[in-house]
């Protein structure tokens, strides 16, 4: 899996992740195939000890916000897994076989609050953005709705705040 950026992983990095479909379409719209997606980047994060402050999984592709919190944590060894486990587990029917993911993926490092702060508005707006909804509060597939205070999502997420 390649990776468009040069390998910043260190502890106390923080990465914005962005991973897309390889057919652009409307493949995550559906309750079922989100909420799996959700369960399995969960899964990985646990598995590599990586933090999120935020997220949203669009119709075909996918950002995060995410804190390397200790040195043997690997943003990489994240997305492969993540990449490997939706497209071993989820298949949306009009999909019909093909790679689900693009190859690469692209990881920007975030250097310091402000720009935290800048990612975060950036991901939580994009389904309004997109026209998939008018206000970031009615986009079920998004850490906005834990950051107004209006439910907790599958994903478990960590305030930059506490953090640095």
């Amino acid at each position: 899996m390649r990776r468009r950026h040069s390998d910043l992983s260190f502890a106390g990095s923080i990465h914005f992740v962005t991973t897309v479909t390889r057919e652009r379409g409307t493949w995550f719209v559906h309750e079922t195939t989100c909420n799996s997606i959700l369960r399995f980047i969960e899964r990985c994060r646990q598995r590599a000890s990586l933090d999120c402050f935020s997220y949203v999984l669009m119709p075909d592709h996918l950002h995060l916000l995410l804190f390397q919190s200790d040195a043997g944590s690997h943003v990489s060894d994240f997305m492969r897994e993540l990449k490997k486990l939706t497209s071993r587990h989820v298949h949306p029917e009009e999909y019909n076989g093909k790679t689900l993911w693009n190859d690469h993926y692209d990881d920007v490092p975030v250097p310091g609050l402000n720009a935290v702060v800048t990612k975060l508005q950036y991901i939580h707006a994009n389904p309004v953005r997109r026209g998939l909804v008018q206000t970031i509060d009615e986009y079920l597939w998004s850490s906005a709705r834990d950051y107004l205070g209006i439910s907790k999502g599958i994903i478990l997420l960590t305030k930059p705040e506490l953090i640095l």
